[in-house]
């Protein structure tokens, strides 16, 4: 939500005073030890001339000088609701906007497991750490891991809370609830079934994918949402269902047949056989009869094989490479594959859907899948109220089972990623239907270098997409809280000393939503293929919005006619495009419709992007992005340059060849007359 301009007395005090406009702001070098100075002393007071500390960053750091706290709204809300534009809105209950509805993003961090299972004491700290961060949004993840909600010691099963990390929990919620800071729950993620609970066998982490299917497995969900959101919080007095500060839900995490799947070929019993009962209804229904089959299919139905019998074999995916495939090479069997597995997680998320409604949840409710397979995100969008997943660079590889043994990473500079890959147009593939979208983890984890331009190539291409939510993974409080580690942003100052700054430009959409939109058309033909992720198409999101939806015919594409045409004065009347776009690549596509190659094309080429609002630009090549609107400026990633570098009114001039400049102003004037602003550089952090 956007903060009132200007700032309260309490963040305009701490900004610099100025005897007049600034024409100019200019960041000189600044050294990785003044950098941890200035950043230790957020804890505080202003630090003061002296020679230099060695302390260790704190625990629960501020993100800042300035408190950003002020940025959530005090007045009382409604519950959150989808409103008719797809973004998330509030009815205002009390004070002067009773009944405006207002529109709402979150800006928020992920809490996981071991960090929520702390001291009420040091809860306290961590709150007050992020909100005068400018945090409004926490995600309780993992709740169902060993450990945590569901693990009682010495008692068989995961089918009753834990009282003493319930009683943690609640006292969590209260608290960011004191601060205006709302929740969001995840359900379903690392539980693992047991036959104490009622299933066939013992289950790997989050029974994936049988607790799609599976009906016992999915009663088993219902019982545990429905006694952790109708069980009475003892500080606030309210059940969750009934508490307008949970703002968010999530029926499963990074779960489905398509995020994995080779999965489908390693399928226990008795969980194999009943997803091939299934499959045999479902060809019945489609085709009645066998011969109807064996016309469709021909020498890919085997001469054993009878839907009437049950004897289909189950159904199977070629391990996906990535990229997209073409739909005229798919066969009828993998068609109906992809079209039955997209059925049934549709009808489970219906299912539980339907649930959630009855116990009396009224969020908005999501559920996570792969970030870019169209039939898998195509399920949820068709079923839920929003999108949501991850984005990561430099995640940690590993050499054999996943965790296990020593982590791998790339030390590459994100922002010279030009492939679909990359963060806009990898994150873009989420947005269907014109739904909202949540990146609900992000991050360029440690050891990688260049991790300064993780936070301002999020905020750019988070506000040009215009998406709903923005939450970084993770904010830690207890294992190796005060060092730098995998994930542990709570004590890296390249990110989170800069995260109040972004929490203000975000919340207050000082970076323009995109003026030029794309929509993807995903007929029936187009859709269920396999494998179907991000295109090269993808790469427009650098440049404008876009979206996706399912269309019972392709969309007329317009036929070249006279002088090439402007694609980006085109989309200003909305293009619509027919995915998937194979095998052309995204410059001979927009060629080959009669677009000028001196516009989009020829940033395609050059690796030069310029977004259509004019305040974003990224450089592949130089590794470098620069943010110029009239309230925030950014210069990140290679500093390295003969000439100043200049975003709007900032200009940097640099010897650290790394890092991140960002000015924002605190009265909410322009950058150039503003008399309360913050510049800020975080350039390299590494551990002692």
């Amino acid at each position: 939500m956007e903060p009132h301009s200007p700032a309260p007395s309490s963040a305009r005090g701490r900004g610099r005073r100025t005897a007049r406009p600034i024409r100019s702001l200019v960041a000189v070098a600044i050294t990785l030890i003044s950098l941890i100075y200035a950043y230790a002393g957020a804890a505080g007071a202003r630090p003061v001339p002296g020679p230099l500390p060695t302390a260790e960053i704190p625990n629960f750091a501020n993100s800042s000088l300035v408190d950003f706290s002020y940025l959530r709204s005090k007045a009382p809300h409604g519950f959150l609701k989808v409103g008719p534009q797809g973004t998330f809105v509030w009815r205002m209950r009390g004070g002067r906007r009773a009944g405006k509805v207002v529109r709402v993003r979150f800006w928020g961090v992920n809490v996981s497991n071991k960090s929520l299972w702390i001291p009420h004491a040091e809860i306290d700290r961590a709150v007050d750490a992020l909100s005068r961060s400018g945090v409004n949004l926490v995600r309780f993840e993992a709740l169902d891991s060993i450990g945590a909600l569901l693990d009682i010691p010495g008692h068989p099963g995961s089918r009753t809370l834990n009282p003493e990390k319930f009683d943690t929990l609640c006292y969590w919620i209260y608290r960011i609830e004191q601060k205006h800071i709302n929740y969001y729950f995840d359900l379903l993620d690392f539980r693992v079934f047991t036959p104490q609970d009622g299933a066939d066998i013992v289950t790997n982490r989050g029974a994936r994918p049988y607790a799609v299917f599976d009906p016992r497995l999915i009663t088993l969900q219902e019982e545990y949402a429905s006694e952790l959101l109708t069980t009475e919080n003892p500080y606030t007095h309210l059940r969750p269902v009934d508490d307008p500060h949970l703002a968010l839900m999530e029926i499963c995490d990074e779960h489905g047949f398509f995020i994995n799947p080779q999965g489908l070929d390693r399928m226990v019993e008795p969980y194999r056989s009943r997803l091939q009962e299934m499959w045999n209804q479902w060809l019945v229904k489609q085709y009645q009869t066998r011969d109807a089959l064996a016309a469709k299919w021909g020498s890919d139905l085997g001469p054993s094989e009878d839907p009437l019998k049950g004897t289909v074999a189950p159904p199977t995916l070629p391990d996906d490479t990535g990229g997209i495939r073409d739909p005229a090479t798919m066969t009828p069997r993998l068609t109906d594959t992809v079209a039955f597995l997209y059925e049934v997680q549709r009808n489970y998320f219906h299912t539980m859907m339907t649930y959630l409604r009855s116990i009396g949840l009224r969020i908005p409710v999501t559920a996570v899948v792969s970030n870019d397979v169209a039939p898998d995100l195509a399920s949820v969008a068709s079923e839920c109220n929003f999108l949501a997943e991850n984005f990561y660079a430099d995640h940690p590889r590993f050499s054999g089972k996943m965790w296990v043994g020593k982590y791998h990473f790339r030390n590459t500079n994100q922002l010279c990623d030009g492939s679909p890959g990359g963060f806009a147009p990898y994150t873009a593939t989420l947005r269907w239907e014109h739904k909202p979208v949540v990146i609900r983890e992000w991050g360029t984890v440690w050891p990688n270098r260049y991790r300064a331009g993780s936070l301002p190539e999020a905020l750019a291409y988070a506000s040009l997409q215009d998406y709903d939510g923005l939450l970084l993974f993770a904010y830690k409080t207890r294992e190796y809280a005060n060092s730098l580690t995998y994930f542990g942003f709570e004590a890296d100052p390249t990110v989170w000393g800069l995260y109040g700054l972004g929490a203000l430009a975000y919340l207050r959409h000082d970076i323009s939503s995109a003026s030029s939109h794309v929509e993807f058309a995903y007929t029936p033909r187009s859709l269920f293929t396999f494998p179907n992720g991000g295109s090269d198409a993808d790469r427009l999101a650098w440049i404008m919005g876009l979206d996706r939806e399912i269309s019972d015919e392709p969309p007329a594409l317009p036929v070249p006619t006279g002088a090439p045409k402007d694609l980006l004065a085109d989309l200003a009347d909305h293009l619509e495009l027919d995915l998937p776009v194979f095998p052309r690549s995204l410059s001979d596509l927009l060629t080959s419709l009669g677009y000028s190659p001196t516009s989009v094309v020829q940033a395609v080429e050059s690796g030069v992007y310029t977004s259509c609002t004019q305040q974003i630009t990224l450089d592949t090549h130089a590794g470098r992005l620069l943010i110029g609107t009239p309230r925030t400026c950014a210069v990140a990633g290679n500093l390295q340059s003969s000439q100043p570098l200049v975003a709007g009114v900032l200009s940097v001039t640099s010897v650290s060849p790394v890092g991140t400049v960002m000015a924002v102003s605190l009265d909410g004037r322009p950058l150039g007359k503003s008399r309360h602003y913050i510049v800020k550089m975080v350039t390299v952090a590494e551990n002692t």
